[in-house]
C-alpha cells in the first residue's frame, strides 16, 4: 500500500468519527463566523413586505402574552414566586416585560435562526439584566471545543467590535446541520417562494394603478408615425386605462383593429398560485393557515376545525418552541441562581389547552376523592405548590378497610358467619338473609372499630 492511500484512509477514519463533525482548523480558532442568511434582507422583503410572513410570525411571537416561565425549587418542587430569577424573567430591563423578552426571542428566531440576549451584571457578578442584541450584529468565535469561545457585536459605527464573554451571553438557536455556529432562519428557506407571492401582490398592484385590462396589439392598415403612435397610446390610457374606465366600449376607427395577447386572471390561475403559495409558507412557519386568514386555510374553515387547529398548533408546534426555550434558561440562567432551581412553563393560561387541563383536573380530583393520592400529589397535578401537612390521604366515614380475598383453607359468609345446609322448615331465602347479615355485620364492625381507633387517637393526643 503506497503512503497516499494509507493517507487517503486516515482521512477517511477521521471524518467518519465524531470528532470530526465538531473539528475546527487552528487557524479558524478566535475567529469570527458570519452567517450565511441576511438578516435586514429576511426583515425587509420577508417581514415587512410579504403579509403572510408578517401575520404567521406576528401570530407566533403574539403567544408569548398567554403563557408564565415560572421558577420552583428543585429538590422539593415549591413554586418561588418572589425569586430573583422570576423577577428578572418579569422584568429583563427596565424599557421590557416577560411578553416583549419571549416575543422578540420567537420573532428573531424566525427571521435570523438565533437571538442573543447580554446578560447585565451588578458588581458582585450577579445577573440582573437582560438586553437584546440584533443577530446579525453578533459573530460567534470559533473554539477549539467546537463551542463559541465568545462573541463579537459590532454595531455600525463603532470603530472595534466589542467582545463578549460566553458566560455573558444567553443565546436561543435553531439547528442548522452545517453550521455549529450559526442558526437556520426558515424566512430565508421561505424566500423563494415568499418571492413569488411577492411578485403577484406587485404585478395586482400595477396592474390596478396603470392598467385596465390584459395588454393587447392595437393595429392599424395605416403607416404611423412616432408621434401618431405616442398620441394613440397616450388617448387610449386617458380613455380607457384605471379601473374607473374598466366598462366602457372601445371604439376603434375603420382601419384599426385590436387584437388580446395577454392573460386574464382566470387564464393566469391566481387562485392556485395563492393557495400553493400560502400553504408552503405556513409549513415552513408551522402555522395552520385557518389561524392567520389564509385562503387556503378559510376554504374548508369551520369553528370546530380552527379549534382544532389551534388545539394542535399548540401541541405540536408552539410547545417544542417553548420547551427550546426553557432549556436554554435552566442551562444558561437559572444555573446563575444555584443548583436548586428549575424553570417550567405554565401553560394552564392558554385556552387551546384548557380541555386537557380540564381532564387533569377531573382525574386528579376523582383520585383525590377515592383516597387514591395524597393532599400535595393533587395540588401538583393541578399545577399548585405543595403545602405544608398535605402529605395526607382524604378518608370519609363511609370508607373503611376490608380484605381483598378470604383466608386461604375457611369457607366463611362476610363477618365471620360460617355457611351451614338449609334444613327443611328453614325459609327458601335463609342463606341469602345469612350473607346479608354477615355483610352487614362486617361493615358495623369495621365502622366502629375505625371509630374507637380515631377516638382513642384524639384522646392519647
Amino acid at each position: 500500500m503506497s503512503i497516499w492511500e494509507r493517507f487517503i484512509q486516515a482521512l477517511a477514519r477521521a471524518f467518519s468519527s465524531k470528532e470530526a463533525y465538531v473539528h475546527t482548523n487552528t487557524w479558524d480558532v478566535g475567529q469570527p463566523v458570519y452567517p450565511l442568511a441576511n438578516f435586514e434582507t429576511n426583515v425587509r422583503y420577508g417581514f415587512r413586505k410579504n403579509e403572510l410572513i408578517y401575520a404567521c410570525i406576528a401570530l407566533k411571537a403574539d403567544s408569548a402574552a398567554i403563557p408564565t416561565l415560572r421558577v420552583y425549587r428543585r429538590s422539593d418542587g415549591t413554586e418561588l414566586p418572589d425569586h430573583p430569577c422570576r423577577a428578572l424573567i418579569q422584568r429583563p430591563n427596565p424599557f421590557m416585560t416577560e411578553f416583549d423578552w419571549v416575543s422578540i426571542t420567537l420573532m428573531l428566531l424566525d427571521l435570523a435562526g438565533r437571538a442573543y440576549w447580554e446578560k447585565q451584571r451588578s458588581r458582585s457578578g450577579a445577573v440582573v439584566g437582560l438586553w437584546p442584541l440584533r443577530p446579525d450584529w453578533v459573530q460567534p468565535i470559533v473554539s477549539a471545543t467546537g463551542l463559541p469561545g465568545g462573541y463579537q457585536y459590532a454595531p455600525p459605527g463603532v470603530s472595534s467590535p466589542i467582545t463578549l464573554d460566553a458566560r455573558d451571553v444567553l443565546e436561543f438557536k435553531l439547528w442548522d446541520p452545517l453550521n455549529l455556529y450559526q442558526g437556520m432562519p426558515p424566512v430565508s428557506v421561505a424566500a423563494r417562494i415568499g418571492d413569488v407571492d411577492n411578485a403577484i401582490t406587485d404585478y395586482l398592484k400595477k396592474f390596478f394603478e396603470q392598467g385596465g385590462i390584459p395588454p393587447g396589439l392595437l393595429s392599424s392598415k395605416l403607416k404611423l408615425t412616432d408621434a401618431q403612435v405616442t398620441d394613440i397610446r397616450r388617448r387610449w390610457r386617458e380613455r380607457y386605462g384605471g379601473w374607473q374606465n374598466w366598462t366602457d366600449p372601445v371604439i376603434l376607427d375603420s382601419d384599426a383593429s385590436y387584437q388580446k395577447t395577454g392573460s386574464s386572471f382566470e387564464e393566469m390561475g391566481f387562485d392556485v398560485l395563492d393557495a400553493r403559495d400560502e400553504a408552503r409558507i405556513c409549513a415552513i412557519l408551522r402555522v395552520p393557515p385557518i389561524l392567520v386568514g389564509a385562503k387556503v386555510g378559510l376554504s374548508s374553515a369551520t369553528y370546530s376545525n380552527y379549534e382544532q387547529a389551534r388545539k394542535a398548533w399548540w401541541q405540536d408546534d408552539l410547545s417544542p418552541q417553548y420547551k427550546r426555550i426553557a432549556d436554554e434558561c435552566q442551562n444558561d440562567l437559572a444555573s446563575e441562581f444555584g443548583d436548586d432551581i428549575e424553570l417550567r412553563w405554565d401553560f394552564s393560561a392558554v385556552p387551546a389547552l384548557q380541555e386537557d387541563r380540564n381532564v387533569v383536573y377531573e382525574r386528579a380530583r376523582a383520585a383525590l376523592a377515592g383516597g387514591g393520592i395524597t393532599v400535595n400529589e393533587y395540588r401538583q397535578a393541578i399545577g399548585l405548590p405543595r403545602v405544608v401537612g398535605g402529605d395526607v390521604f382524604i378518608r370519609t366515614l363511609t370508607m373503611v378497610e376490608q380484605p381483598a380475598t378470604p383466608e386461604r383453607g375457611r369457607k366463611s359468609l362476610p363477618g365471620g358467619t360460617d355457611e351451614r345446609a338449609q334444613t327443611p322448615g328453614d325459609p327458601p331465602d335463609l342463606a341469602a338473609r345469612r350473607r346479608a347479615e354477615g355483610e352487614l355485620q362486617q361493615v358495623l364492625e369495621g365502622y366502629f372499630s375505625a371509630q374507637r381507633k380515631r377516638i382513642e387517637k384524639a384522646v392519647s393526643a
